[in-house]
């Protein structure tokens, strides 16, 4: 597989500069950072953030167990899940799973992990035993919700409030290539108008891949996780909120204890089901998430840091009430600790 050709490149570099969407998260929140620190002082804690969420260690930025926030969902909206202990090894895992009878294809997560590092899709025994040594320590094998609508509803309730309210929406599309029988998997990717920016992270994913000429007509989803970094486009959803949808998730996020802030990433079949309260959680996040409403293709920059300041003032109101409630702030040397490990994890998957 040949190199990209300088000119390629830089055409890539200069479509992403003139598209916030894909700027390194550290650039976009320069003027969250300087909130923050008067939020910081306002709270008279440097990591207020942390007693955001008591169930959830350090508010749910990082380091919080998966597989604990999991069990405090209610049954009925989370997929049929298998914890597999760090002390098991991967043929008693196998064995584990055949006798739940899960059913391909499955997802394999670590138990502690973000922004999807680790996340595995596998549609069969080989590609799970494969996920299951990736990474050591606890791991969730979960059912894939195969359900045709992924989305990321932001909800908060305030200590003080009876009932919550739903601050963003989220509706994601994924990004799918459709073969000519002429194109190779990697001019499919480089022409499409989203994985195209990913491309380094798509050649890495599927090495060999690339060199495979799809038939015509063949579809191929590029990612199945929904990260708008790989491609995955973000349309704000926000026109759904309604006192319904408000109810259906006051109902649900009562029922996690010590849970008040975070996004609930889930899978349904339509609008309608969503709002009958017919849906599958995949993953309960906490002040690590974002009201990703704001990466809706061409909303500006302004409006994204608009959102983002509300977003954390909210965190910041809901933190300082429970800290006053008897919850306390996580010390910033711990979480300094956590982020450097966090890092070093991250470089050794790449």
């Amino acid at each position: 597989m040949k190199p990209l050709p300088l000119y390629t490149r830089l055409h890539i570099w200069l479509q992403r500069l003139v598209r916030w969407e894909f700027w390194p998260w550290r650039v976009v929140y320069i003027p969250v950072a300087v909130y923050w620190f008067f939020l910081a002082i306002r709270a008279r804690g440097w990591v207020f953030f942390s007693a955001a969420n008591p169930c959830m260690r350090f508010g749910g930025l990082l380091a919080y167990s998966k597989s604990k926030v999991n069990q405090l969902v209610p049954e009925k909206y989370t997929p049929r899940t298998l914890y597999v202990d760090s002390s098991e090894t991967v043929n008693e895992a196998l064995a584990d799973v055949a006798a739940a009878k899960l059913n391909y294809p499955l997802i394999v997560k670590p138990d502690i992990g973000e922004r999807g590092w680790g996340v595995k899709i596998v549609k069969t025994e080989e590609g799970l035993k494969h996920a299951l040594g990736s990474h050591p320590g606890l791991k969730l094998v979960q059912e894939y919700a195969d359900l045709p609508m992924e989305l990321g509803v932001m909800y908060s309730r305030h200590p003080d409030e009876e009932n919550g309210k739903i601050t963003s929406i989220v509706i994601k599309d994924f990004p799918k290539v459709v073969g000519d029988g002429k194109n190779t998997l990697q001019q499919l990717i480089l022409n499409n108008p989203r994985t195209r920016f990913s491309y380094d992270i798509h050649e890495k994913r599927l090495g060999n891949r690339f060199s495979e000429v799809p038939k015509a007509g063949e579809e191929i989803r590029v990612v199945h996780i929904g990260n708008h970094m790989l491609g995955t486009t973000f349309f704000n959803g926000n026109h759904l909120i309604d006192s319904e949808l408000v109810q259906v998730f006051d109902e649900l996020a009562k029922q996690i204890s010590g849970f008040y802030l975070g996004r609930f990433d889930l899978r349904t079949a339509s609008i309608e089901e969503l709002k009958k309260g017919n849906f599958i959680v995949v993953e309960v996040n906490g002040v690590n998430s974002e009201p990703c409403h704001i990466f809706h293709p061409g909303r500006s920059i302004f409006l994204a840091w608009s959102d983002l300041f509300k977003h954390w003032k909210r965190i910041a109101d809901i933190s300082i009430a429970n800290h006053k409630r008897g919850v306390p702030y996580a010390s910033y040397l711990d979480i300094r600790n956590e982020i450097r490990k966090h890092r070093e994890m991250l470089q050794t998957q790449e």
